[in-house]
């Protein structure tokens, strides 16, 4: 089971979530101030080996950012469905969770300890609606986003 240390407390705490939370695609467009509203959403959470953190086909509830350990991604619902790829500190998923709510598109089991910053769908949400600025910044960064991957070609 995770288990939770809550909001991250004191504004130092923050600064790893910050930094984090920076390097993420989808919020590569905002600015510090608006990178630190959004960590304030964030919460520490611990899981352990073994331990599915989402579910293929289940609706997407939160985000996630690994701050130490590794984890699987799978191609089904359980544990020891056949892994598709690794997932280390730095890597984030469920970023469109935060969005659309949708079904997930994969499962993700932790493989060591596992210290992640999650954020959840309902609190980003009411935080969209209460900074358009930052709802803004957002819609900008996954329009240039869309882009560049446009711009690609095809392999």
């Amino acid at each position: 089971m995770p288990t939770s240390k809550g909001p991250l407390a004191a504004s130092a705490s923050k600064r790893p979530a910050i930094q984090r939370l920076s390097q993420v695609p989808l919020f590569s467009g905002l600015s510090r101030t608006h990178l630190a509203t959004v960590a304030e959403l964030a919460q520490e959470v611990r899981y352990s080996p073994g331990r599915m953190i989402v579910r293929a086909e289940t609706p997407g509830q939160a985000f996630y950012v690994i701050e130490s350990g590794d984890a699987k991604v799978l191609r089904g619902k359980i544990a020891s469905a056949m892994g598709t790829w690794q997932l280390g500190p730095g890597d984030f998923f469920g970023e469109l969770a935060l969005l659309d709510g949708g079904l997930r598109s994969a499962s993700v089991v932790a493989e060591t300890e596992l210290t992640t910053i999650r954020i959840e769908r309902g609190a980003f949400r009411k935080l969209l609606k209460a900074e358009p600025e930052l709802a803004l910044k957002l819609l900008e960064g996954m329009a240039s986003r869309m882009r560049g991957l446009m711009r690609t070609p095809s392999l």
